[in-house]
């Protein structure tokens, strides 16, 4: 999650028009590898 938050926050910055937008981009992909790394701990 916090790898989402990061990513989030840099797309905001890069789309300075639509940050939240980035935000919420960010933080479902961070999401989404959080849920990868769970199923499959032997990405980490």
């Amino acid at each position: 999650m916090l790898l989402g938050a990061a990513l989030g926050f840099a797309i905001g910055v890069t789309t300075v028009d639509k940050p939240f937008t980035g935000l919420l981009i960010g933080v479902a992909l961070g999401a989404l590898v959080g849920l990868a790394a769970r199923k499959d701990p032997r990405k980490r």
